[in-house]
């Protein structure tokens, strides 16, 4: 992919290496030991969100008995992760493939010669604008809900414990109690704060990552197809999507109408 003719591509390339989808399909990007970097580094942070879905699957259980919607909380909060963990591991494990589907994106992705510049133009940019903006709303929201969770952070969740005392938690991000006391708990709030928002705003971008990757293939198929249409308009299809339509050619003064035949 010519990343230094990005107008030659329906990719908004500038935000996917910004986000690093781009630095994890590339097969050219830095290496480690042979492996992509950015395979590295996203495998540790799967590892991480792994780890901390395995120890709500734990506590889940552990509230179980006493205390049913932290337990139901905890378990749709771990399929969730898990859910992401896939998503992003099929990202990291086919990247070749996926580099090599991107291939839909180039202007020159048809054999013909006479493609409509202005087609892709178009596409490109109602792509740029459609995940520009997903962006913008996914970072607001992640960020503001950070904010939020920080500066209204003294109201307090009472939890049922298994000797039948009752906790109150100081409410956080993700409200991971994680089978800790309310007093450890609350004595140290903000490591806790860190822990859990480092892991809802990689839940954000791994989600953001995934529907930015397919969107961009859905809109790349419908303008090579726009594109093949344009094709065939210029000569002399008036419709290619009304399959009766004529080709008109115009020989000298002679004039001959093809009919499509069923």
């Amino acid at each position: 992919m010519d990343i230094q003719n990005m107008k030659n591509h329906i990719f908004n390339i500038k935000l996917a290496r910004l986000t690093g989808l781009y630095q994890m399909l590339d097969p050219d990007t830095i290496k480690c030991r042979g492996r992509n970097i950015y395979h590295v580094v996203m495998s540790c942070v799967l590892l991480y969100m792994c780890l901390i879905s395995m120890i709500l699957m734990i506590s889940g259980v552990y509230y179980w008995t006493v205390n049913i919607p932290i337990s139901i909380d905890y378990f749709w909060k771990s399929v969730s992760t898990f859910y992401t963990i896939y998503k992003t591991s099929i990202i990291i494990r086919h990247s070749n493939d996926i580099w090599n589907c991107l291939s839909i994106t180039r202007l020159d992705f048809t054999t013909f010669s006479n493609r409509n510049r202005q087609v892709l133009d178009r596409w490109r940019e109602r792509l740029s604008w459609l995940t520009t903006i997903y962006a913008i709303i996914y970072t607001m929201s992640v960020v503001s809900y950070l904010v939020f969770t920080l500066v209204f952070n003294e109201g307090k969740t009472p939890v049922k414990n298994h000797d039948g005392s009752i906790g109150y938690y100081r409410q956080n991000v993700m409200n991971f109690y994680l089978m800790v006391s309310d007093e450890t708990y609350n004595a140290h709030y903000y490591k806790f704060y860190f822990i859990e928002a480092l892991f809802a705003a990689f839940m954000g971008f791994f989600f953001f990552i995934f529907d930015f990757l397919l969107v961009t293939l859905c809109f790349s198929m419908c303008c090579q197809m726009r594109i093949v249409c344009s094709a065939f308009e210029s000569v002399g299809h008036k419709s290619v999507r009304d399959p009766q339509s004529p080709i008109d050619y115009t020989n000298g003064n002679t004039k001959i109408t093809l009919m499509n035949t069923i």
